[in-house]
C-alpha cells in the first residue's frame, strides 16, 4: 500500500470505527501492514497510531470470530 492510499485511509471522515469492519481480510492486513511501517518512521502520520490499534483490535475481534461472524453472516 502506497503512502497516498494510507494518507487517504487516515483522513476518511467516518473514521477507524466504520471503515475497519467494511474492509475485506486481505485489505486489513495490508492496511496494518502499512500502519506498522509507517509508525516504524522518524515522523508517522498523524492519527497512525489510533488507527493502527484499532486495526490490530478488529484484526483480532476476526481470529476470534467463527467463520462468518466477522462480517455479520450466521
Amino acid at each position: 500500500m502506497n503512502s497516498s492510499r494510507l494518507f487517504h485511509f487516515i483522513n476518511d471522515p467516518r473514521g477507524p470505527e466504520e471503515v475497519l469492519p467494511t474492509l475485506p481480510a486481505e485489505e486489513l492486513a495490508k492496511l496494518l501492514d502499512a500502519l506498522y511501517q509507517n509508525l516504524d518512521t522518524p515522523e508517522p502520520e498523524f492519527g497512525a497510531q489510533a488507527w493502527y490499534e484499532m486495526a490490530v483490535e478488529e484484526s483480532s475481534r476476526r481470529s476470534a470470530a467463527p467463520d462468518g461472524a466477522a462480517h455479520g453472516v450466521a
